[in-house]
C-alpha cells in the first residue's frame, strides 16, 4: 500500500509514481491520524475486537450513500445491511457524534473487567461463607463423637471462630486413640435441654411473626380505607362553603356551614390517623424483619445441635457393635484425620481485599461517566434531528412525509411525527420511494452537518449515487429530464438537485460526489459541476475496460 498526506497532492500517471510505500496496519494508522481519529496509548485496545473502539473502516457509513440504501425502506446508512460490518458500525455510533473519545473506550473496557472481577470475588465470598456454616457443623459434630468417647474434655462455643474448632480438632488428631477418657456423661443432657429452649423459643417467634404479619395486613388495609375517606370528604373544598352560602343558588346557608365544619373536622382527625399509621408502618416492617432474622438463626443453631445429637447417637451404636472403646476412637480420629486432610483445607483460602478494586472502580466510574454520556449523546441526536427537520423541507415529498418531525436515534434508528396527528410513524411505514430519497438526503447532510459543527474525526464528503431513483427504471444509459413521464417528477429532481447545491454551499468544507444517470442540461450550474460523463456513444467507462485485474 502506499500512503501520502498533506495538501495539494498530485496523483500520478502510473503506479510507479506512488510514494509512501507501507503495511496495511501502519497505512491505517496514517489515513486515521489524517482523519482525526485519535488511539489510545494501550496498544491493547487497538484491537479491533474492542467494542466502541473506532477505526477508519467505520467512517464509510457518512460517506457513501449507495444506491441500494437511497430509497431503502429498512438500511438507514450504508453498510448497516451487512451483518459482519453492522455491529462495529452500531458500537462507534456514539465516538463519531460526540459522546465518547477513545479512552474513555478504554475506560470503559477496564470497568467492565474489573466489574466482572469483582463480581467473581462476591460471588466466591457468598458461596464461601455458605460453606463455612457447613464446616462448622461438620466440625461440631465430629467433636461431638469426639466428647462422646472420651477424647474431648469440654465442647467449644458453637459461635467459636472456625480456627479454634480446626485447633481443637487437629489437637485430638494429634493425640490419637490413647488419649484418657475425657467423656462428659451429661454432653447428651445438655443438648437436649438446649434443644428443647431452642424449639420453644422458635414457637414463641412464630407467634410473634404471625402477629406482626397480621397488623401489618390491618394497617395496610386501614390506611387503604383512611385514604377513600379523605378523598370523599375534600369535596367540602370544591363546595366552597365558607361564606355560608349555597354552592348552587347563593342564598345564606349556615346548615350547610356547620355541615362543612363538622365535614373538616373529621377530616382533619382522619388526616392525623393516617399520618400516624404511615409512621408506625416502618416500625413494624423493620421489627418483622428482626423478628424473621431470628428464627433464621435459631434454626442454624437447631440444625448445629441436631447434628451433634445424630453423631452421639451414632457413636453409641457404633460402640455397642464394636463392643471396644479403643476401635472407636480409631474410627472417630480416622474422620478427624480425613476431615482435616480434605475437606477443611478447602475453606482455607486467604480472603481477598476488594477495597482496591472498589477504589478503581469509582474512579472508572468518574471517568466513564455513563449519565454525561447518554446526556451527549442526546444531545447530538437532538442536534441531528432538528437539521434533518429543517432540511426535509426543502425536498420533494409526500404525505406522511411531509410536514413531518424527523427524530435521529444513535441505535441507530429514524422515525417521523407527523404535524397534526402526532402519529410516530418508523421507517417502514413512510411510504414511497420519493420520501425514502429525501430522508436519506436529508440525514446524510445532517450527520455531516453536525461533524462540522462538533469537529468531529470524519471527512466533508458525500458520495451520493442515483437521486434520480425514485423517477427513473433501474439502469441503463444516460436520461434527459424530459425522459420522465410525468411533470412533477421534473420538478422534484430539479429541487433535488438544487438541495444538493445550496446545502454543498452552506456547510463549510463540504465536498458532495454525485453518480448520476441523469443529466441535466438544463440547469447551468449542474452542467458545469460534471466533471466526467461516461455513455454508450462515448464508449467510455467510469473503470475502463483495460483496467488491470487484480491476480
Amino acid at each position: 500500500m502506499y500512503v501520502r498526506t498533506g495538501r495539494h497532492l498530485k496523483l500520478p500517471a502510473a503506479s510507479a509514481g506512488l510514494e509512501g510505500p507501507t503495511n496495511r496496519d501502519v497505512a491505517r494508522a496514517l489515513i486515521e491520524k489524517a482523519f482525526g481519529i485519535q488511539d489510545a496509548e494501550d496498544p491493547v485496545i487497538s484491537l479491533k475486537s474492542e467494542k466502541g473502539r473506532a477505526t477508519v473502516r467505520d467512517i464509510p457509513p457518512y460517506l457513501f450513500l449507495s444506491g441500494d440504501v437511497i430509497v431503502s425502506r429498512e438500511t438507514l446508512l450504508h453498510d448497516l445491511n451487512r451483518p459482519k460490518k453492522a455491529p462495529d458500525i452500531k458500537a462507534t455510533i456514539p465516538y463519531f457524534l460526540g459522546a465518547v473519545d477513545q479512552a474513555s473506550v478504554l475506560a470503559a473496557r477496564v470497568l467492565r473487567q474489573l466489574e466482572a472481577a469483582l463480581t467473581k470475588i462476591e460471588r466466591e465470598a457468598a458461596a464461601k461463607a455458605r460453606s463455612q456454616s457447613l464446616l462448622t457443623e461438620r466440625s461440631m459434630a465430629l467433636l461431638t463423637q469426639a466428647q462422646e468417647i472420651g477424647l474431648v474434655v469440654e465442647l467449644p462455643s458453637p459461635s467459636a471462630p472456625d480456627a479454634v474448632l480446626l485447633d481443637q480438632l487437629a489437637g485430638v488428631a494429634g493425640r490419637g486413640v490413647a488419649s484418657t477418657d475425657m467423656r462428659d456423661s451429661e454432653a447428651r443432657a445438655v443438648l437436649e435441654e438446649d434443644r428443647r429452649t431452642i424449639v420453644s423459643e422458635l414457637q414463641t417467634l412464630r407467634g410473634k411473626r404471625q402477629m406482626l404479619r397480621q397488623t401489618i395486613r390491618d394497617a395496610a388495609g386501614y390506611e387503604t380505607a383512611v385514604s377513600a375517606q379523605s378523598h370523599k370528604l375534600r369535596l367540602v373544598d370544591h363546595m366552597k362553603l365558607d361564606d355560608g352560602r349555597c354552592p348552587v343558588c347563593e342564598s345564606q346557608n349556615d346548615v350547610g356551614q356547620a355541615m362543612a365544619e363538622k365535614i373538616r373536622s373529621s377530616l382533619s382527625i382522619i388526616t392525623r390517623e393516617a399520618l400516624a399509621v404511615d409512621g408506625i408502618r416502618p416500625h413494624l416492617n423493620d421489627h418483622f424483619e428482626e423478628i424473621e432474622s431470628l428464627i433464621a438463626s435459631k434454626y442454624n443453631r437447631l440444625r448445629e445441635i441436631e447434628a451433634q445429637l445424630s453423631g452421639l447417637v451414632r457413636v453409641g451404636e457404633e460402640l455397642g457393635t464394636l463392643g471396644s472403646i479403643l476401635q472407636e476412637r480409631a474410627r472417630v480420629v480416622g474422620r478427624i484425620d480425613q476431615f482435616l486432610e480434605t475437606t477443611a483445607k478447602d475453606f482455607q483460602v486467604a480472603s481477598t481485599d476488594t477495597a482496591m478494586l472498589v477504589s478503581r472502580i469509582e474512579d472508572l466510574k468518574e471517568q466513564v461517566d455513563p449519565q454525561a454520556r447518554r446526556e451527549r449523546l442526546r444531545d447530538a441526536e437532538n442536534m441531528v434531528s432538528a437539521f434533518a427537520t429543517e432540511m426535509l423541507t426543502d425536498l420533494p415529498t409526500e404525505v406522511p412525509a411531509t410536514g413531518s418531525r424527523v427524530v435521529f436515534s444513535s441505535t441507530p434508528s429514524l422515525s417521523l411525527v407527523e404535524p397534526s396527528r402526532r402519529a410516530v410513524l418508523a421507517m417502514a411505514e413512510i411510504g414511497s420511494d420519493q420520501n425514502y430519497l429525501a430522508i436519506h438526503l436529508a440525514l446524510s447532510f445532517s450527520l455531516q452537518k453536525l461533524f462540522e459543527t462538533i469537529k468531529a474525526p470524519v471527512p466533508g464528503l458525500l458520495v451520493i449515487d442515483q437521486i434520480s431513483r425514485p423517477y427513473y427504471p433501474k439502469g441503463g444509459d444516460e436520461k434527459r429530464l424530459q425522459e420522465m413521464e410525468k411533470d412533477d417528477d421534473q420538478v422534484a429532481m430539479k429541487q433535488i438537485v438544487r438541495f444538493l447545491f445550496d446545502e454543498t454551499a452552506r456547510q463549510t468544507g463540504l465536498q458532495v460526489i454525485l453518480i448520476e444517470h441523469a443529466y441535466i442540461e438544463e440547469d447551468p450550474e449542474y452542467v458545469a459541476a460534471v466533471k466526467g460523463r461516461w455513455t454508450k456513444a462515448s464508449g467510455e467507462k467510469l473503470i475502463p475496460s483495460d483496467w488491470p485485474v487484480r491476480n
